[in-house]
């Protein structure tokens, strides 16, 4: 029998406006009052979470940027932090590949230095009629826009995850061929939701060692647990859990290791439609 729900969101939980169908908001409620934990595991930070979850949808927790914080009923379980050395060592090597970054800190707005501004704009600037990754692409060129700080000093501030996007998948391969290496220097885990990015985070950490935190909190086996994702970052999660699916719209690699796959995509309220018939 399910006792907890945990959800992707990006791809999964929301539509590729941000959106949550009313018919879901009304489904996850009604399952939260026959007792059932919802939980959300994102890589999105606490606050992006809380920017875009409409007031309606209401969780008993959360595992933010995949698995750095976890938050239960408003209290903050788990605060992982990336060394700030490690964060000046992978931001001054990835200069040299012309690579997106994005630093994430625990409370306020991502930011970038302004020494990086053109070369960042430059790499993300999108055309449309493009094929790849066109979904991210667009959410950096909109986050260069309107989402980011740049800053001309590095902020007092605990930083919960660095990414990294390029368009051009050779360079990103690369990358994070050079960020293994860095492993044998700095103790690091690193993440990737699609084949042109990259997040760079405390060691050992991910969706699953976060929901892991919150089954505990609540004492809900993970033989209980059924979690629904999309990309490369939830398949932690999705072999974790006791009963676990791939949305339609997800990536073909999470398919091939997660045998069951929702009859429609993200756009098509497909997580509404696996739900309503999988959750009993």
């Amino acid at each position: 029998m399910v006792k907890a729900i945990a959800l992707d969101m990006d791809g999964t939980l929301l539509n590729d406006n941000h959106q949550i169908s009313h018919e879901l908001v009304d489904l996850l409620a009604g399952y939260r009052q026959q007792g059932i934990r919802l939980f959300l595991a994102t890589g999105r930070t606490l606050k992006e979470v809380k920017d875009v979850l409409p007031d309606e949808v209401k969780v008993d927790g959360i595992v933010g940027g995949n698995g750095m914080v976890v938050e239960a009923e408003g209290e903050i379980l788990v605060e992982n932090e990336v060394e700030r050395d490690l964060v000046d060592e992978v931001i001054k090597r990835s200069r040299s590949h012309g690579l997106y970054y994005e630093i994430h800190p625990f409370q306020g707005h991502r930011f970038v230095f302004e020494e990086d501004k053109a070369s960042l704009v430059n790499e993300v600037t999108y055309t449309e009629g493009l094929t790849v990754e066109e979904h991210e692409w667009k959410s950096r060129t909109a986050a260069v826009k309107s989402e980011i700080s740049w800053v001309e000093q590095y902020p007092e501030s605990k930083i919960i995850k660095v990414y990294f996007f390029s368009k051009d998948l050779e360079k990103m391969k690369k990358w994070i061929g050079e960020l293994y290496q860095l492993k044998d220097t700095y103790p690091f885990s690193t993440s990737s939701s699609s084949n042109n990015n990259v997040e760079v985070m405390a060691l050992g950490i991910n969706k699953a060692t976060g929901v892991k935190k919150l089954l505990n909190y609540f004492s809900v086996d993970h033989s209980q647990l059924l979690a629904v994702g999309d990309a490369n970052n939830d398949l932690p999660l999705l072999h974790f859990a006791g009963k676990s699916a791939v949305m339609k719209n997800g990536s073909e690699e999470v398919k091939q290791e997660i045998q069951e796959v929702t009859d429609n995509t993200n756009e098509e309220n497909g997580l509404y439609h696996y739900l309503k018939k999988s959750v009993w």
